[in-house]
Formats: C-alpha cells, structure tokens, sequence
C-alpha cells in the first residue's frame, strides 16, 4: 500500500463556546448523492463540567453552509456523541452522566435521539446497563453491536441489540484484564464486512497502553486479539476492502498528542502512518466520510490558542492507497 494522503483544507465548524470536542460525522442519509454530512460534537464549559450539550451540526458540503441544532437533558451532561444508522432512521447515542439537584448524587446512563429527516429529533431514550459505557454502535443485519467498558472492571463486554429498545449481553470478557492480562480496555469501533465476520479496534489505557485489533465471527461469543503496537485514541475505522482498513485516532508518544490516520493491514497487524492532522493538546475523537478520493475528517483540537475547537478536514488521496 503506498502512504499518500494530501490534506485540502481544515474548516473549524464548531459554533463558539468555551469546549468543544469529542466528534462524530456521518454522510447525511436524507439526501440522494453526498451533498451534507452531520458532525456530532459535545459543547460544555470544559472537559469535565457537568453541562455537557450535543451540537449537531448540519454542514454542506457545496455552499459550505452550517445549520446547528441542540440536544439537552437537564441536570444531564451528554458526553461523546455517535451516529448510528439502521438504513431508515439517523441515531444519535451518548453517555449520559446525571447530578441529581436535590443530592448531588451522580449516575450514569447511555441515552438515543432519533430522526427521520435530520431536521428535527426526539426526546432521550435510556438504554444499557448503568455505569457501563457503550461507546459506539454498528449496525449490522438490522442490529446494533458495540463494546460497553468499565473502568472499575478493566474490561469491554459485547451488547447487541437496538439503541431505541434495549441492548443485551452477548459476551462478557471479550478483552479483559482478568481474562488476557491486558488493562483497562475502553473507546472502540466495531465493522462488519458481507459475511458477518467482525474487526475491531479498542483503545488501552493501562500496562504498555497499546491499542488492540480483534477479530471474530458470528455469534461473536468468542474474539482474538493482536497488539497493534501504538497508542489509539478514541479509534475510528474504514474498510478499503477485506484486508486494509483505514484507522484515525489520537497518537500518543507519552508526551505529545496529535490526531492521525493509519493504514492497518490486517493479517499483519500492521499500522503505517498515511497523515498527521494540524493538532495538539487536547485533540482527536475523529469521525470519518468517505466519498471516492476524498476523505472528510472530523476531530478536536486545541492546538490554536489552546482554545478547544472541532474541525472539519478535507483529504485527498485515497485511490492512491492501493491494496
């Protein structure tokens, strides 16, 4: 594969707030060819306030116009937005970290929005299991599948099901510090390729903080792991085809962080760096569109003023990727 991206442009599309971060971009499924995509991102005082609101913006990519809308819950921070789509109707899931304002006691949740023409949503749906964190879903078959994490339990579990109903326990264990000796597993992405099997990328915070890339087949009770030798951040992937996947994430040396893409070979569990975005400090939590050559490219960062801001980046360079 040859390591050739070229960066076309970097927009900042985030409305002014104090912090905003922690994005997601999907191509909008309410038009017939790609002329919109949805960024996702959380705006709040800071990193861990407790006022955390969903921003969705809807960016066009012709007339470069934006339209924003807000999702609030009271006494509710929503942290780290997804998009999900089950082929009819847009999902948007989060993590829901509640105060109650008579205690002061926290709990915590995974919350949905939907829509059906992108211009308006519902109220929140409470789904999962409280106190574990189901950080992104992939529709897969007319159902949904993501890794919950825990911190306290150093682990990642399977759930599938639907974000509007309920999630249910698949496979407990499915990277563990009990079970592989690998610590505290958390943010990942899960895709699907035509015959069902599974690959996933997940985020360690713990021992050689390494991210790992897993593997598995239907019904997914049973996964194997290899290390992928680098720090990943909030990962997000793309199939170029069985083999090679486009991987974006937050790199991590153990001092400086900055936003990449990798191209991942699969068998070999091999990551090339393909394009470092303009980023640091606090930064990441991509969302990636796909359109022919060109990638579009969400994520954070607070490299400017250090003021934390989402950008959308335009990338060119993907036919070259030859596999």
């Amino acid at each position: 594969m040859k390591n050739k991206l070229t960066l076309n442009s970097v927009e900042r599309i985030s409305a002014p707030a104090p912090h905003c971060a922690f994005t997601d971009l999907i191509a909008s499924p309410f038009e017939k060819h790609l002329t919109a995509v949805f960024c996702c991102y959380r705006q709040a005082c800071d990193h861990v306030s407790l006022d955390g609101q969903i921003v969705i913006v809807k960016y066009s990519l012709l007339s470069k116009e934006k339209h924003y809308q807000h999702l609030q819950v009271p006494d509710t921070d929503l942290r780290d937005p997804k998009f999900s789509f089950d082929g009819e109707v847009l999902y948007l899931t989060a993590y829901a970290k509640r105060k109650c304002p008579t205690t002061g006691s926290i709990s915590t949740d995974m919350v949905s929005f939907h829509t059906t023409t992108g211009m308006s949503w519902s109220g929140p749906h409470s789904f999962g299991k409280p106190g574990w964190w189901l950080w992104n879903l992939t529709f897969f078959n007319h159902t949904a599948y993501g890794f919950a994490y825990n911190r306290g339990k150093n682990r990642i579990d399977l759930y599938a099901g639907h974000p509007n109903k309920q999630m249910d326990l698949v496979t407990d264990h499915a990277l563990s510090l009990a079970t592989h000796q690998l610590g505290y597993p958390n943010e990942s992405h899960i895709l699907f390729s035509q015959n069902g099997s599974a690959t996933a990328v997940v985020r360690r915070d713990a021992d050689s903080y390494s991210a790992m890339l897993g593997e598995s087949s239907p019904p997914y009770t049973s996964w194997t792991w290899k290390d992928l030798g680098c720090y990943i951040g909030g990962p997000v992937m793309y199939a170029l085809s069985e083999t090679h996947y486009l991987v974006a994430g937050r790199d991590w040396d153990g001092e400086v962080s900055t936003t990449k893409i990798w191209s991942l070979e699969k068998g070999s569990a091999q990551l090339s760096v393909l394009l470092t975005l303009p980023s640091g400090g606090d930064n990441s939590y991509p969302g990636m569109v796909i359109d022919g050559d060109t990638l579009y490219l969400s994520y954070y960062s607070s490299h400017i003023d250090k003021s934390t801001r989402v950008y959308l980046a335009e990338i060119s360079g993907l036919n070259a990727l030859h596999c």
